[in-house]
């Protein structure tokens, strides 16, 4: 089944009555509303030919790396309690630094990351925003990252990392690549990210018409370099990994997610993702892929990869961005967590 055949159907066109004129000036499909459209191109999700592309590749690091501690069972017990606008952070969580690191397109999105920092800030903490270029290349994102690192410590201070997709794997890079930067990180906090690749960038850059498409688009799209698509590939990770294990003296939470659903906006990309391999994806990352080596690991069915980072509609979403959040970092700052 391709994944186009996935999709609700498409609504009649809204007709307006003749005694309005026609709206003037209706912005043309935004660039990510491309992209998504070209996603759907994907190949054919179909049980009667071999699956190719990523088959056997999700959770490749299991076998090779510490394994995670799974704390859902406390995630949803502090959760529950900030929802409830209970406090939950401890008291040393105003003496750290927050750092925010966006992930893949973060730039182009209206709105991204903007609730989760603000609930940081309502709780009295201070954040900043690492000016990554959110479709630019690993390496030079991690040298930014880097400098936003040293800039903290220059002055004193303690850093949490707080990444999104493509930004958690940037600042889990950027401790891995610069040992001497660790012990001033106090815990990272990684949300759905690629750690071991992401399905559908591996897909996108393994299938030849599919990347002459990404090397044409992403640039006069986005302005970005579609060399950056394929750090994130299964093949881009595996070389990264295995040569710069993440330290496992660093607290860091990892949330790895899944949603097939169809209240998900990410919907046709989970069951591309469903259908071709049979694994759990949140739209862009499979599930198996985001649990970090020896982190603390949250496991949710109910989360698309959008959720995150992006306010959705009543309805539709069932996670608030800052909630989610501050619940994150309670746990990613509470040396008592164990695992269930």
């Amino acid at each position: 089944m391709a994944p186009k055949d996935l999709l609700p159907p498409t609504p009649p066109p809204t007709v307006l009555p003749t005694n309005e004129p026609a709206p003037k000036n209706v912005p043309a499909p935004s660039a990510v509303a491309r992209l998504l459209r070209s996603l759907r191109s994907l190949p054919e999700a179909r049980h009667d030919t071999p699956a190719g592309g990523s088959a056997g590749l999700a959770g490749w690091f299991k076998a090779e790396t510490a394994p995670p501690t799974d704390i859902t069972a406390r995630f949803h017990e502090l959760h529950a309690r900030v929802r409830q606008d209970e406090p939950v952070l401890p008291d040393e969580a105003r003496r750290h630094l927050y750092l925010l690191v966006k992930g893949m397109l973060g730039d182009e999105l209206p709105g991204y990351l903007e609730d989760n920092q603000l609930r940081l800030e309502q709780r009295g903490l201070e954040t900043r925003e690492v000016a990554v270029d959110t479709e630019g290349r690993l390496a030079d994102n991690v040298a930014v990252v880097r400098e936003a690192l040293l800039d903290a410590i220059h002055f004193g201070r303690t850093v949490v990392l707080v990444g999104h997709s493509k930004g958690g794997v940037e600042a889990m890079s950027t401790l891995a690549l610069y040992p001497e930067l660790r012990r001033h990180v106090r815990a990272v906090v990684a949300m759905q990210p690629p750690y071991g690749g992401s399905v559908i960038a591996n897909d996108l850059v393994s299938t030849p018409a599919l990347r002459q498409m990404l090397d044409v688009t992403f640039p006069s799209l986005f302005q970005g370099d579609a060399a950056s698509v394929e750090d994130l590939s299964y093949a881009r990770r595996m070389e990264f990994v295995r040569q710069h294990p993440y330290p496992l003296d660093i607290p860091t939470v990892a949330l790895a997610t899944s949603r097939l659903s169809r209240r998900s906006l990410m919907r046709p990309l989970c069951n591309y993702v469903q259908e071709r391999y049979g694994w759990a994806c949140d739209g862009l990352v499979a599930a198996l892929d985001a649990e970090v080596p020896g982190s603390r690991v949250v496991r949710l069915a109910d989360m698309d990869h959008a959720e995150a980072a992006l306010t959705g509609l009543p309805g539709f979403a069932n996670y608030f961005p800052g909630s989610l959040t501050e619940t994150l970092i309670a746990l990613a700052l509470d040396s008592r967590v164990q695992g269930t």
